[in-house]
């Protein structure tokens, strides 16, 4: 039996942190799971080749599940959204109060699209010839029906894709042999039945346009080992080559960084005071507090996010644990969502190819407030879209945390003018911190027929 990947840093591991924490944490959180996934070899042409891009438009997204949409971003009967991504495009579309369904976004006659964005309609009816589809994806009507007395209409209804539901959320999978969703991501939901996201509302939704592919751009998020260098700002109270790595099933992995503890090179020459300074200006002025001379660092940043963000968000946060209230807690589903457990940063990413381009990608940014239960009104966010050049705290609603996905996205270019300048014939990844990224190569290889 291999023992890489089993070294670990000098420091606190985060199962030490939490254990020392006031609140127990929630079993979710208890679960230590490592499984090494062999000396993954990632070629640097996977993120260069238009070949590799092709192969992933074949075998990828037209087979696997994805994440569409919020439910709340199509609320009625009628309303609608269109997701696309390489040659998949589908219809996301609430038919009936408790139905959803999603239709391939191309007219049967001569292949036009029949939505665009996203919007409420009563049918959907071809711009170019007005063939015309109900709700429910039957077919209603065509003009000169008298030329095509050779079609069944009876067999022209819009195929489907497979949906889901979990967290508030819409999955799709093209494929008509997909198997349940509920398999697919195992055991996502048993780790989030505490932590409903159904129980969220979209704040705000952003995407920016990154010059970098689609894969380089998701992996910056599947590992900690950045943290020093990238957010320096951080390195007083995010620990990063302390946290821990999950291979939780093959088709999800899991990060969990302690808030409250310091880099592994401060851990004993900076003072729980100065920690607890640093880490509460996270909150507006209103909620921060004088911080005591013999004070527990995480415990009084617990406090104060039961405080501050509670009244903020006008909902009771005052049996939630520091785990659930402080750490990075970020899940990743293959091959493209991210959805975070905790309250501290509510938020869920989304990776795609931008086009046909394998240098471009789209991310998106969701940030996931908890429902207010005081009665205060609150209304799902708009999409915006931000170009290359525009900085995350240009988006509505990410003000404050732009400025942290400025510092990871801005790496991406370089990141990618270097793949592209490079001789060497494979990335060095490693064993632990980088084990995320192994996870994820290899079940890549799998769904592309290459292992």
């Amino acid at each position: 039996m291999s023992t890489r990947g089993t070294q670990r840093s000098a420091g606190p591991s985060y199962q030490s942190v939490i254990a020392a924490d006031l609140t127990p944490p929630p079993v979710s959180l208890r679960v230590e799971q490592f499984d090494w996934p062999g000396d993954t070899r990632v070629d640097p042409q996977r993120y260069t080749s238009r070949e590799f891009a092709a192969l992933e438009a074949t075998h990828l997204w037209p087979k696997v599940w994805q994440m569409a949409c919020r439910l709340e971003q199509i609320p009625e009967v009628g309303s609608f959204i269109t997701y696309e991504v390489a040659d998949v495009g589908l219809i996301v579309v609430r038919t009936a109060a408790d139905t959803i369904k999603a239709f391939h976004n191309s007219c049967l006659h001569r292949g036009t699209t029949l939505a665009e964005g996203e919007g409420r309609v009563g049918q959907f009816r071809c711009p170019f010839h007005a063939w015309t589809w109900n709700l429910d994806g039957t077919f209603r009507m065509m003009a000169a029906e008298w030329d095509f007395g050779h079609v069944d209409v009876a067999t022209m209804a819009l195929p489907e894709a497979a949906v889901a539901q979990w967290g508030g959320f819409v999955f799709v999978n093209p494929d008509p042999q997909a198997e349940p969703f509920e398999q697919y991501s195992a055991p996502l939901g048993e780790h989030f039945v505490d932590h409903p996201l159904d129980d969220r509302y979209l704040f705000a939704h952003a995407g920016r346009i990154i010059e970098a592919n689609w894969k380089a751009t998701l992996e910056a998020f599947l590992e900690t080992y950045h943290v020093a260098a990238t957010h320096p700002h951080t390195v007083r109270f995010a620990n990063d080559t302390e946290s821990q790595t999950d291979t939780l099933g093959p088709n999800l992995t899991r990060m969990l960084e302690a808030t409250g503890v310091p880099i592994g090179s401060l851990i004993g020459k900076i003072s729980e005071r100065e920690i607890a300074e640093k880490a509460q200006r996270v909150l507006p002025r209103e909620f921060r507090r004088a911080v005591p001379e013999n004070v527990q660092a995480r415990h009084f940043l617990a406090d104060r996010l039961r405080d501050g963000l509670g009244s903020m968000w006008g909902v009771d946060l005052s049996a939630l644990s520091e785990a659930e209230l402080l750490d990075t807690d970020q899940y990743h589903l293959f091959p493209n969502f991210f959805p975070w457990l905790g309250v501290y940063l509510p938020i869920a990413y989304r990776f795609r190819p931008w086009g046909e381009d394998p240098h471009r990608s789209l991310m998106e940014i969701m940030v996931l407030h908890p429902k207010p239960t005081d009665g205060r009104p609150y209304e799902t966010a708009a999409f915006q879209l931000l170009q290359a050049d525009q900085s995350w705290c240009q988006a509505r609603g990410l003000e404050q945390l732009g400025m942290v996905f400025d510092q990871d996205t801005d790496n991406l270019v370089r990141v990618q003018r270097g793949l592209r300048f490079g001789r060497q014939s494979e990335v060095t990844l490693g064993d632990y911190l980088e084990i995320r990224i192994r996870h994820y190569h290899r079940r890549l290889d799998q769904q592309l027929g290459l292992h």
